[in-house]
């Protein structure tokens, strides 16, 4: 495997010459550059990531942790995250938390530790704490869905989503409906009902719990 020193050799230059091709830093002649440039591409020399990432304390990687990554919106959450990241020149590095807390926080200790340049983060609960200890440690990070305090959330608007829906079904003519909504401990869970509750209140009808069915977000329990 070709090393800097190699690419030097080839371009004859000093290595540190080609260490200021590769990071666009400092004056270098238009020769001296495509000579370097012909060398690293000749020898298929590969920079070593982590040396650069920990000299220059950015590693072009951002997380993106959701809560089950089998639910096809996650999985369109996660495309349109890789395409917006690539057009900017960054990776994704994927975790599935799988709806649990100790799995959500292990990834995000562990992405740290490696110096992730910011992370997207479905959270859990309302518990605010792995987040905060993220912005902490001054990385940018925004939640998905689930909204929590002083932090930026993308999220659609799950009142309103369930609202106009169940005024739809009513206005289709039926009066007995059902919601099956995921657990109570979710804020979307609980903007849902709230939107059913609504809808049925305006348009006078009266709810009825046995219609209510809170489960998990999991195929098997819907």
């Amino acid at each position: 495997m070709a090393t800097i020193r190699d690419v030097a050799k080839r371009a004859r230059v000093a290595p540190i010459t080609v260490s200021r091709v590769l990071n666009n830093v400092g004056y270098i002649s238009e020769d001296t550059r495509a000579r370097v440039e012909a060398a690293i591409e000749e020898l298929q020399y590969i920079p070593n990531s982590i040396s650069r990432s920990l000299r220059f304390k950015k590693t072009n990687t951002i997380a993106l942790i959701v809560s089950d990554i089998t639910n096809p919106f996650w999985t369109t959450v996660t495309r349109g995250v890789e395409d917006a990241s690539s057009e900017h020149g960054l990776s994704v590095i994927l975790g599935n938390s799988d709806e649990r807390q100790d799995k959500l926080e292990s990834y995000v200790n562990l992405l740290l530790q490696r110096q992730t340049d910011g992370f997207l983060i479905v959270p859990i609960s309302s518990d605010p704490n792995v987040v905060q200890r993220i912005k902490k440690r001054n990385v940018p990070v925004v939640v998905l869905d689930r909204p929590l305090p002083d932090v930026d959330v993308v999220r659609s608007d799950s009142e309103d989503g369930a609202f106009q829906l169940v005024s739809y079904l009513i206005g289709l003519g039926h009066r007995r409906i059902a919601i099956l909504t995921g657990p109570t401990t979710i804020a979307t869970s609980q903007q849902r009902i709230v939107g059913y509750q609504r809808a049925l209140r305006n348009h006078n009808l009266d709810e009825d719990e046995n219609l209510v069915f809170v489960g998990e977000y999991k195929l098997e329990s819907g």
